[in-house]
């Protein structure tokens, strides 16, 4: 299947090995200087092909650019429009400009976790592993084409995440917030008693509000995509059903009032448009609520954080709170709020101490 040939140069002899691969298309490799390296490479050569381990020379001449517009094309559908807007924007600041142009056979290992260290001293852990997933991913796809034999992205040591520690509003904290907020009100209540991220609680119809059960029926979700809201399904992509305390659907009744089932619960406007984004500074009108409310500074993604504080508090378990925060296992939902349940260790040993104090008077009391 491969066989060495021996021609003259200007240098001296010379061999090359011509081969077919599997789909019996011809290919030559010339430049051998000794007959020994041109067998070893027919040899090896021979078993990669029987092996279906073949992988043409030329493949790896294709550029990282046109691999990456397929990559990012499959992904397209695969994944929630918010994370491939992620995407799509990393590759465009982080990675397009130092790999597009690179051919993706010549990529070395040793170059990744250069430009990967290189990267971290200026930019947040989640930024640079966002931009290596991307490389990673169209290498990834190189593999699987069988254009490359090894990923180059494989075992690069990543900077590590910091989890900045949270903060968590009162209860009394919180209803200051949900007054200063004036008509956004029952927003403030929602995601903080409820638990509810942001795009949710955009997606809310009336027809979502279930008063005989006290639910809210958290079943899409709402984010803001180069400009523009692209509605898909929760996070998890899951629905679900979220407790809403009394008082809380008191004032979601309220929102309800003079609306069609299928009209937005909160409208952006008086059009019925989306509610835009909020940040924690500025003049919008979450930051001005904060001001007024004198809290601690947050942003409006933590009072869901808030919204779990307050249910463990309360004595809820920890099923109870995944159910409601829409975290896939129960587990997810302790690493995450790890913090909150230290408290529930100190009952433990209260509650076991307790018992023992029982079972010593019991011995005593024995005849």
């Amino acid at each position: 299947m491969a066989s060495v040939h021996e021609y003259e140069t200007k240098q001296g002899k010379r061999w090359y090995v011509k081969w077919k691969d599997a789909e019996w298309v011809s290919h030559t490799k010339r430049g051998f200087t000794r007959k020994t390296d041109a067998k070893d490479f027919a040899a090896r050569l021979a078993v990669s092909i029987n092996d279906g381990d073949y992988i043409d020379p030329q493949l790896g001449k294709i550029n990282v650019g046109r691999l990456a517009a397929t990559w990012l094309e499959g992904k397209k559908g695969a994944v929630k429009p918010k994370y491939w807007g992620n995407l799509e924007s990393s590759w465009r600041v982080h990675v397009e400009p130092k790999w597009a142009r690179r051919q993706i056979g010549t990529i070395r290992y040793s170059e990744v976790q250069a430009w990967v260290s290189a990267m971290s001293e200026a930019s947040s852990p989640t930024t640079v592993r966002r931009a290596y997933d991307v490389l990673n991913g169209v290498c990834k796809l190189a593999v699987k084409d069988g254009v490359i034999r090894k990923n180059p992205c494989s075992g690069v040591q990543l900077p590590r995440k910091t989890h900045k520690a949270r903060t968590y509003l009162t209860v009394e904290q919180l209803l200051a917030l949900a007054d200063a907020a004036g008509d956004r009100r029952a927003v403030i209540l929602t995601l903080g008693f409820c638990g509810l991220r942001f795009g949710e609680l955009r997606a809310l119809r009336v027809e979502d509000v279930d008063v005989g059960r006290s639910r809210l029926l958290v079943r899409h979700s709402v984010v803001r995509v180069e400009g523009g809201f692209v509605e898909g399904l929760p996070k998890t992509h899951e629905r679900r059903e979220v407790p809403v305390p009394p008082r809380v659907m008191d004032v979601l009744l309220g929102e309800c009032v003079g609306k069609r089932p299928d009209d937005l619960l909160f409208a952006g406007n008086s059009a019925g448009g989306r509610l835009g984004e909020v940040t924690a500074s500025g003049r919008n009108w979450y930051a001005r609520a904060l001001a007024v409310a004198g809290v601690p500074r947050l942003a409006v993604h933590d009072l869901r954080h808030t919204a779990a504080s307050i249910a463990i508090s309360s004595g809820a378990n920890v099923k109870a709170v995944q159910r409601m925060l829409g975290h896939k296992t129960a587990a997810m939902t302790l690493d995450t709020y790890a913090d909150l349940f230290d408290t529930d260790l100190d009952t433990v040993a209260m509650d076991i101490d307790r018992r023992i104090g029982e079972s010593v008077r019991d011995l005593r009391a024995r005849p």
